[in-house]
């Protein structure tokens, strides 16, 4: 992920004021939650610094 913003981060509880943790961050898989972070890492980076791409 060099060069990008940072994915979204998550904590605890499960869901806080209305809004849900994503389902495949709760689901324990490892590959799917770094695969899931790179997608939102890009996205941000293009919604926010567009440059940085």
């Amino acid at each position: 992920m060099d060069g990008l913003l940072e994915a979204p981060h998550y904590t605890r509880p499960a869901e806080f004021r209305g809004l849900k943790v994503p389902e495949i961050l709760l689901s324990g898989n490892h590959k799917l939650i770094d695969e899931w972070k790179q997608e939102q890492a890009i996205e941000k980076t293009k919604k926010i610094r567009p440059d940085l791409l």
